[in-house]
C-alpha cells in the first residue's frame, strides 16, 4: 500500500509541475516578423495575432532614421516622442515585458508615428 501513496504523490507533483511550467517559459517575438519595425506593417494585426506574457521579449529590427521609443499612453495617442521612457536608435533593440499592463511604442523620427510606425500591446 505504501507504494501507492508514493506513486500518487509523485503523480501529483508531476501534474502540479507541468501546470506551472508554461507560465515560466518566455516567448521571444520579432516585431513585425520578417518585415521588422518599418512603415507599411500592420502592427494592429501583428499584435492581435499574439498573446503577450510577463517576461516575453520584443526584438525590434529597423534602419535609420527610424527609432523605437517606449512611451506612455498619452504620448502614444498623440505621437509625442519628446519625453520617451526609452528611445533606441541602434537598429536592433530588445525589450522585456516585465509586468502586466499596457506597453506603447512609437518611432520618434519626424512623421513616422503618424504614418503608422507605432504599436500598443497588453500584457495580461
Amino acid at each position: 500500500m505504501g507504494g501507492g501513496c508514493t506513486s500518487k504523490a509523485a503523480l501529483m507533483f508531476l501534474v502540479l509541475g507541468l501546470a506551472v511550467l508554461p507560465s515560466t517559459l518566455a516567448t521571444n517575438y520579432v516585431v513585425g516578423d520578417s518585415a521588422g519595425w518599418n512603415l507599411g506593417v500592420d502592427f494592429v494585426a501583428w499584435v492581435s495575432s499574439k498573446t503577450f506574457n510577463v517576461q516575453d521579449t520584443l526584438h525590434f529590427e529597423f534602419t535609420s532614421p527610424h527609432t523605437v521609443a517606449v512611451v506612455d499612453q498619452s504620448a502614444y495617442l498623440t505621437c509625442d516622442a519628446s519625453h520617451p521612457i526609452i528611445n533606441d536608435v541602434s537598429g536592433s533593440f530588445t525589450f522585456t515585458l516585465t509586468a502586466t499592463g499596457v506597453y506603447s511604442f512609437i518611432s520618434a523620427w519626424d512623421g513616422d508615428c503618424n504614418a503608422g510606425l507605432s504599436m500598443q500591446l497588453v500584457v495580461a
